[in-house]
């Protein structure tokens, strides 16, 4: 037996459920599985898995297998992939992390050109809440600046300055008109990122001026249908509404006031070699982004 195929059986039985879907997945038969599992439990001395005629959980034993066992898998895939990039096209998985709002309404939109030129790698894409740290696993985090970050365990480079605007649909601005400077806002609906209808921001001049509004979400998706849908006005960046701007879904208003400023960096490992396939992406976004 092998334990590199015999961990990687029991990850996938527990990804899948079951016996079968594992044997499908490595195109094997559910005995050839059960046998490995039974070696891994053999050779360990422990319990992996409890099985019944329906269900397969596992023991406390097998938890804490799966978890460390996954991430020593990963690294031994991305080492195996990284060599063979040497002499070959970059190839494998591509773990990026991003708060909710940047995965969801800026990354997206450079993924399908960046995975059209390095066909052989692929991208997890996961995101977190604002303020939660990127695990060590993932290969590249994207975020505003995070000044708890540990720097001996992670580097960062500089994406972009993030300043937002001002903007709103032209359903809106035609039922209750244009703002023409900062305290005609007062006057007007906000829509707002957070749990409170209410947010306090600091101008670019640092005047702060607090934001009120009748809807507030941490869903940025459905932020931003409110914004088209003209229920109010929104504050953002432009990067997130790129298709927006481009179609005159949106439209910026108070164009010569910005608020929310901030730097957006890349955080990833710091690591004894350079992962070629995070170097490749950060250097196709950095051009983009220029």
């Amino acid at each position: 037996m092998d334990w590199l195929q015999s961990a990687k059986s029991y990850i996938l039985v527990v990804d899948e459920g079951s016996f079968n879907g594992a044997a499908r997945r490595m195109n094997t038969t559910s005995s050839a599985i059960s046998k490995r599992i039974h070696w891994l439990e053999e050779r360990i001395g422990v319990q992996l898995l409890k099985r019944t005629t329906r269900t397969v959980t596992q023991t406390e034993a097998g938890a804490l297998f799966y978890q460390r066992a996954k991430v020593q898998l990963d690294g031994w895939q991305s080492i195996v992939d990284e060599t063979r990039s040497i002499d070959q096209s970059p190839a494998g998985l591509l773990k990026i992390g991003a708060t909710l709002a940047v995965g969801s309404k800026f990354l997206v939109q450079y993924l399908d050109d960046f995975l059209a030129l390095y066909p052989d790698i692929s991208i997890q894409l996961t995101t977190t809440t604002p303020g939660q740290l990127p695990a060590l696993s993932l290969d590249l985090f994207i975020s505003r600046e995070i000044e708890q970050l540990n720097s001996l365990s992670f580097k960062a480079t500089r994406l972009f300055e993030h300043k937002a605007g001002f903007y709103a649909s032209p359903r809106y601005l035609e039922q209750y008109g244009e703002p023409v400077d900062v305290e005609d806002l007062e006057q007007h609906n906000m829509l707002n990122w957070g749990e409170s209808p209410q947010r306090e921001v600091k101008l670019s001049k640092g005047q702060r001026i607090l934001l009120t509004g009748n809807f507030a979400t941490t869903n940025p998706e459905a932020l931003f249908y409110a914004a088209k849908a003209g229920m109010g006005i929104l504050l953002t960046n432009d990067v997130m509404i790129k298709e927006e701007l481009k179609i005159g879904t949106l439209k910026r208003i108070l164009p010569n006031i910005s608020a929310d400023e901030a730097t957006v960096y890349a955080y990833y490992p710091k690591l004894d070699y350079q992962n070629t396939r995070t170097q490749l992406f950060l250097d196709y976004l950095k051009a983009r982004l220029g």
